[in-house]
């Protein structure tokens, strides 16, 4: 699957999981409606400017739309004991280990 494939899916599921329409997020994120649906049918590709005023609507780390390893954050979102809070300094944890296996490898 390509990465912008993987994205589309995952902004579908987090506008549906946070209950944000289309327009709602274009207005969050400053972009045009008809720019997050040309993504949402996987028609663009978002810059990297793009695709962190889209994560900052939706309080996600970028990386939550590109990384393989963002099924843990789908699996936190899920669990609906913890807060957004909770989830974010999970997700938080998560990266700080995984870039820190990045550094060892080098």
């Amino acid at each position: 699957m390509e990465a912008k494939e993987l994205f589309s899916i995952r902004l579908k599921e987090l506008l549906k999981e946070k209950k944000i329409s289309q327009r709602e997020l274009a207005k969050k994120a400053n972009l045009s409606d008809a720019y997050i649906s040309q993504l949402l049918m996987v028609k663009k590709t978002p810059t990297i400017k793009v695709l962190k005023q889209i994560a900052d609507a939706l309080d996600v780390f970028p990386s939550y739309f590109i990384e393989n390893g963002a099924e843990v954050s789908i699996f936190l979102r899920k669990n609906k004991r913890l807060s957004g809070e909770d989830i974010k300094a999970v997700e938080a944890f998560i990266e700080f280990l995984m870039e820190k296996k990045e550094g060892e490898r080098r």
